[in-house]
């Protein structure tokens, strides 16, 4: 169940994914007494009460009131032995998982309950309650109508993961961390150990590639009985309110204007790679070495060295910056508000995200963090999807009390990711001159995220809508098309986690690019640099976090920054 993690590397915000399912039997007695209404067995929900006053939206509340006193203390149950799996992946701990995601849809297995949601007439409900009758009619018709099918589901991403987490890779018999491998795929210049660490990379590919095929036709065969062609576009439909139409009409918008300067790019970085290696015909594992020319490289040597005298320099380097806006970071910490999870570790997963365990109250991070610019960028990333997490008012109605929606998150994640080349908060730690080198990468970085992204998004879709073939195969094809790299196939689309754990999940990101240019340029007209201004913080709080998920995810936008959500900002960044 994936109720509590926002990803970097990212499920977010759905109630409920995948779970046990029981079925239950007895169906709610309904009886027309005058102006009463008896729901027998329904926990009485509405007991005897007089309605000929009530309104549908008064009944309505009534009932998520209810539920939400049931599925509130679940939810943190399970919120609490999920990061427990996380940071510590153990069997046992599995299995504490699996034994608080069946007490939570426990809640959803009442068939009673069920019955009482459905007697709302959702045509004399507002268009905000209307969707989150259609969300809660979701969980339970999950539940009870496909509960098993479900609990499979689940069972099989949760074997692959305790799978995958738990594999230690290792180069020359030693064991390596994935943060290890990341730090040698850019800096080292020996082909030959770069080769080393790739397939290390690779072998951990490899040992779920199979797993995860079986699962893509498990999911397949699901998403066709809730009448779907394929999972990925139930995912995008059900779970993210994501027409595929309106999804490639994005992709195909922003590509098509970003395409020329992504190819310049391209072409520059093969040139500059051939002549480094001194071969035309370059391999996966010569990919991702930064040459002296790239301004990171000189950087990331400063920080190295910056954190052998303090190892902690990229936590003080992300408090500053929020602490330039207004955040409080000591007192987050000091009032467990905030929780951080940041070194690798044995059993401990190998990626970032954030974790809510209860909006406005309590935020967790994990992540595997080294003295480098991309560690800043995961820190800052995280820390965004917490003070949002954390600038939700406990007074919403419990459905409310989360963001608008992943992609709006991950929006304002990235956007403080990117403070690391949009802004000076290095300014105190490496010289002007690297500073405006870095800077410079920003629009670079941009057109090669646009790449990865549509990348990513159109072979998981394909991986779907064809399961038959070979996805190795396909993530050649797709890397041909978008970065003009012809290479073998192998594996390398298995060590992406959201295939695993978050389907049809990176079109978020993708969409959440475009909000975050639109959302930083209103932020910059008003305040300058953000994290010089220390009035920041409480702007968000008040004009944008304060609404939890009472505005769809395009309202917020156009709310805050006086304008639709379009590409215009994003384009107009590049």
């Amino acid at each position: 169940m994936k109720i509590s993690t926002n990803y970097t590397a990212p499920v977010y915000n759905n109630y409920m994914t995948f779970g046990a399912r029981k079925k239950t039997s007895g169906m709610p007695e309904e009886k027309n007494n005058g102006n009463i209404i008896l729901l027998v067995g329904c926990n009485n929900i509405l007991g005897n009460l007089k309605v000929e006053k009530m309104s549908e939206t008064e009944k309505f509340g009534l009932l998520k009131d209810n539920l939400a006193n049931k599925v509130a203390p679940a939810l943190l149950r399970s919120g609490e032995d999920e990061w427990n799996f996380y940071i510590n992946s153990t069997p046992e701990n599995m299995q504490k998982v699996q034994e608080s995601e069946d007490r939570y849809y426990e809640v959803y297995r009442n068939k009673d309950m069920y019955n009482a949601f459905l007697q709302i007439d959702k045509t004399k409900l507002s268009k905000h309650d209307a969707k989150i009758l259609k969300d809660i009619l979701k969980e339970f018709d999950e539940v009870i109508n496909t509960g098993d099918d479900l609990k499979a589901l689940n069972n099989e991403e949760n074997e692959i993961s305790q799978k995958f987490n738990n594999y230690v890779m290792t180069i020359d018999g030693k064991d390596v961390s994935n943060a290890e491998i990341t730090d040698i795929l850019q800096s080292e210049t020996d082909p030959e150990m770069r080769k080393k660490a790739y397939e290390a990379k690779m072998k951990r590919g490899d040992l779920i590639a199979e797993d995860l095929r079986e699962l893509v036709n498990m999911r397949n065969a699901y998403a066709k009985k809730q009448g779907y062609n394929d999972y990925f576009d139930y995912k995008l439909k059900e779970t993210y309110n994501v027409e595929p139409e309106f999804l490639d009409d994005l992709l195909n918008q922003v590509y098509t204007k970003a395409k020329s300067k992504i190819k310049k790019i391209q072409k520059n970085d093969t040139a500059e790679l051939q002549k480094f290696y001194g071969t035309k015909n370059l391999e996966a594992y010569h990919w991702g070495l930064l040459l002296d020319s790239h301004p990171d490289k000189a950087v990331n040597k400063i920080l190295k060295e910056l954190g052998k005298k303090k190892p902690k320099r990229v936590e003080e380097i992300s408090k500053k910056t929020y602490e330039g806006m207004g955040y409080n970071v000591d007192e987050m910490l000091d009032t467990g508000r905030l929780t951080l999870d940041l070194y690798p570790r044995k059993n401990k997963n190998t990626h970032g995200f954030c974790f809510f365990i209860e909006y406005g109250k309590d935020a967790r991070i994990l992540a595997n963090l080294n003295n480098n610019i991309r560690s800043i960028d995961t820190l800052n990333h995280e820390m965004g999807h917490s003070v949002y997490t954390l600038g939700v008012p406990t007074s919403l109605q419990f459905f409310d009390r989360k963001d608008a929606s992943p992609a709006m998150t991950e929006a304002i994640a990235m956007m403080m990711g990117d403070l690391v080349r949009t802004e000076d908060i290095l300014k105190d730690y490496i010289p002007n001159k690297n500073l405006k080198g870095i800077k410079k990468l920003f629009s670079t970085d941009e057109c090669d995220f646009i790449t990865k992204s549509s990348m990513i998004i159109e072979f998981e879709r394909e991986m779907y809508k064809n399961p038959d073939k070979d996805p190795a195969q396909i993530w050649k094809e797709k890397k041909l098309k978008y970065k003009n790299r012809d290479e073998k196939a192998d594996n390398e689309w298995a060590t992406i986690p959201h295939f695993l754990s978050h389907p049809a999940y990176y079109q978020n990101y993708f969409r959440a690019t475009l909000m975050k240019a639109q959302i930083y340029n209103h932020l910059k007209s008003k305040f300058g640099n953000i994290t010089e201004n220390s009035k920041v913080a409480d702007y968000m709080n008040k004009e944008f976090f304060s609404y939890g998920a009472t505005l769809d995810e395009y309202d917020l936008v156009e709310k805050f920054t006086g304008k639709p959500f379009s590409a215009d900002d994003f384009v107009k960044n590049l």
